[in-house]
């Protein structure tokens, strides 16, 4: 045995070579026989296509400087520093009415483009220089120039915001998206944001392969539960370790259904016919799995590369991802529309959303997780509220602390008031349409009927209501300028309601069923959550043409509403809904 053991041929697997033979197999593999033909350039990590715009552009303005002030080198001081007051004068700021750049905006801008020509030139700026530049313009450039050392503050979206902000959308929202699936897109998106702490395009990049969704059971009631993969996460490119979000449907105590994510993650699911085999309302939540066990709802294979949150047109999704900056936007005026002027960005959501994870007892490395951070410092730097969370009263006095003291400082961030105006006075809008410019465009319109000048209508009808618009911020800015007649002092709110029940409730009958439901503290499996998910699949998944709805259709062959006589065979097929809707919406 010993013999046939000594015989027997010797493995070969790379692993197992000796060292010589390692150094043979690479050659084999066509390694190159000495290392003169490798260039002896440091190598620096690649930045991500964002990230290379940015260090671009700071290197284009390094380009110009260099044509204007040929032989300039930034490895010298007076070079460096020369070239940091052209960054901090040329800059324009966004915090400061005068335009005035901030020092945390130069200092940003000099060290991207320190670092973009070390990785252009393949050479090293002195470290002395390197250090130099944060202490030379905040001491010296900030009064010289000058600059502001102005910070943005942050905002919260509390719960209390968070509610005025869906009590808007589907209690009183007068604003018509162009589709109206477009509304329970936008509100699940929020609730990924509140629930998961994930950044922008985390979200809106993310595909159905990168959710799990099953059925399982929990204290002998069936229960739907989504496990959401952050796969695009910040500086997580290279690990295959991205966070993970469980989201599942019964919450306790029951909070309003428009607070509930799954429910309207399902409405997105099943009006896409995402699942393989679950393709109606009744069907999903009819799911079973064995008893003790779970059941994964598999997605039908042609979504498993395709966004879950699409762009949207008028048509209904296309097979683009969600546009991040136009949901920035999008979010951001549903905001102003809810009286938050300011707006909102979704940095909002992620800030407070950590803040109650990390007040909620649970270890710093699992807040890191949940976070996506690599490094602990970046919650207490950049996410924390700078107001102190300690009772201090209760600490020296020794009686029982408050849960959170500064949630309501955190929902004053936002700068919620209750007076801004959606609409013009009565005086000023009667003072804009004697105007020359607006009664031109007036006139065009009346000579401009018929299929053929629909888009000339319609750019016409855009240029009133940019006057509308430009004169509604003059008297937001001015409001000594409305005469206000109501005494209640809620003429906007007035309007909304108005607007909301005369036209959006009677075009759009969903919409009035969700306003009443939808604020119910009620389950899923719930009556009301079910018909609630009927009527959020209706709005993704009904047709929207004018026949849809008995009120829209056309009265003698013309557009139903008082002020238009327009013949409707004359408006193409696809717009009709559009143009009833417009009409009715001028109308009221």
């Amino acid at each position: 045995t010993l013999h046939a053991m000594s015989i027997k041929p010797a493995k070969t697997r790379g692993r197992q070579l000796n060292a010589d033979e390692q150094i043979e197999a690479a050659i084999t593999s066509r390694l190159a026989e000495n290392s003169s033909s490798i260039d002896c350039n440091p190598v620096r990590s690649k930045l991500a296509p964002k990230s290379k715009l940015k260090y671009d552009s700071e290197y284009h303005m390094w380009e110009a400087y260099e044509r204007k002030f040929p032989g300039a080198d930034p490895r010298t001081m007076q070079c460096m520093k020369h070239f940091a007051e052209v960054v901090g004068r040329s800059t324009v700021g966004r915090l400061n009415e005068g335009g005035m750049a901030t020092v945390k905006t130069v200092q940003n801008k000099v060290w991207v483009f320190m670092s973009q020509w070390e990785q252009e030139n393949h050479q090293t700026i002195p470290l002395k220089v390197h250090k130099s530049m944060r202490p030379y313009i905040q001491d010296y450039l900030r009064h010289e120039i000058p600059l502001s050392e102005a910070e943005k503050a942050p905002t919260f979206l509390t719960i209390q915001n968070y509610l005025e902000m869906e009590e808007l959308l589907w209690q009183k929202d007068y604003h018509n998206y162009d589709y109206k699936g477009s509304r329970v897109d936008l509100s699940a998106l929020l609730k990924m944001h509140c629930y998961s702490s994930a950044r922008l395009q985390e979200i809106c990049q993310a595909k159905y392969k990168d959710l799990v969704c099953m059925v399982s059971w929990k204290d002998g009631e069936p229960e739907i539960k989504l496990n959401f993969k952050r796969e695009k996460c910040k500086n997580k490119a290279k690990t295959p370790k991205k966070p993970k979000h469980p989201i599942y449907k019964r919450l306790d105590p029951l909070p309003p259904l428009f607070a509930n994510p799954l429910l309207f993650l399902l409405s997105v699911f099943i009006s896409s016919n995402a699942f393989k085999n679950y393709r109606t309302v009744d069907n999903v939540l009819s799911a079973r799995a064995p008893k003790g066990k779970y059941r994964i709802l598999e997605w039908a294979h042609n979504v498993l590369d395709i966004p879950v949150f699409p762009e949207m047109s008028k048509n209904g999704p296309t097979d683009k991802a969600k546009n991040k900056a136009l949901w920035g936007c999008q979010c951001s005026e549903w905001a102003k529309r809810a009286d938050f002027p300011h707006g909102m960005g979704l940095h909002a959501s992620r800030c407070e959303v950590l803040i109650q994870v990390d007040d909620g007892g649970y270890l710093l490395g699992q807040v890191m997780k949940f976070a996506g951070h690599t490094n602990p410092k970046t919650l207490v730097g950049y996410y924390l509220d700078n107001t102190s969370n300690v009772d201090s009263a209760a600490a020296f006095l020794k009686l029982n602390a408050w849960g959170d003291l500064t949630e309501d400082f955190r929902s004053e961030s936002m700068g919620k008031t209750s007076d801004i105006q959606h609409s013009l006075a009565a005086n000023i809008l009667h003072d804009l349409k004697q105007r020359q410019d607006y009664m031109d465009l007036s006139e065009q319109l009346q000579n401009l009927t018929g299929k053929e000048f629909w888009t000339q209508r319609r750019y016409l009808y855009d240029q009133q209501q940019k006057l509308v618009h430009k004169e509604l911020e003059n008297q937001r800015n001015n409001p000594h300028r409305a005469h206000n007649t109501d005494s209640d002092g809620d003429q906007k709110g007035e309007w909304q309601r108005s607007y909301f029940d005369c036209v959006v409730c009677h075009m759009v009958p969903e919409r009035d069923r969700l306003a009443n439901t939808l604020p119910l503290a009620a389950s899923l499996q719930s009556p009301e959550g079910i018909f609630a998910l009927w009527d959020l699949v209706a709005l993704c998944t009904n047709d929207s043409t004018v026949a849809y709805q008995e009120v829209l259709r056309p009265v003698g062959g013309c557009c139903p509403v008082p002020t238009c006589s327009e013949k409707i065979k004359d408006i193409a097929t696809k717009d009709r809904w559009n143009h009833v809707y417009q009409c009715y919406k001028l109308y009221h």
